[in-house]
């Protein structure tokens, strides 16, 4: 007994083989095979020249992305610059008229005291005036009005001409 395998036909033996009626093959049926196969080829070169050209626009649009995103990053870059040259320059603008602040106060304040101490001085003549005048006994309210009206450094000088004016009257 003969076993057959899962196909049914004994081992050995094919379905085309000379036992059980070979299938004529005719040449028509050869070219319909050839056309078929020479099809399926040229579908299939199709199908891989596909298959690359999509590797290719993602490989480039990778590229394009890429690009894209340093230009980003540049531009980001330039508007951190742009920023930081506006901070640096408003700093330096402040800190420029807290500078001028600090110098129109120091001068303020030196021509207060100088203002002060002017005033200290004609104060101090001005005692000085009234106890020579009250030495020379007199001296009268105009003359006090004048004094208080006079500054600076050439006060003393007008104050002794003035003396001089009284003590010269007095002798005539």
């Amino acid at each position: 007994m003969k076993l057959l395998p899962l196909n049914g036909f004994p081992i050995g033996e094919t379905p085309n083989s000379v036992v059980h009626h070979p299938i004529p093959e005719t040449s028509s049926t050869r070219d319909v095979g050839l056309n078929l196969r020479e099809a399926l080829k040229q579908q299939l070169a199709i199908i891989h020249a596909r298959v690359e050209a999509k590797k290719i626009a993602k490989l480039a649009l990778a590229e394009v992305r890429e690009l894209l995103a340093k230009e980003q990053e540049e531009k980001e870059l330039e508007l951190g610059r742009k920023e930081i040259a506006v901070r640096v320059k408003e700093r330096l603008a402040t800190k420029l008229k807290d500078e001028e602040e600090k110098m129109e106060k120091e001068e303020m304040e030196k021509a207060v005291k100088k203002l002060r101490m002017e005033k200290t001085k004609r104060d101090n003549a001005k005692k000085e005036g009234m106890s020579k005048e009250d030495k020379w006994g007199g001296g009268g309210a105009k003359e006090g009005e004048k004094k208080d009206k006079m500054e600076g450094k050439g006060k003393e000088a007008q104050h002794e001409d003035e003396t001089r004016k009284e003590s010269g009257k007095e002798k005539s």
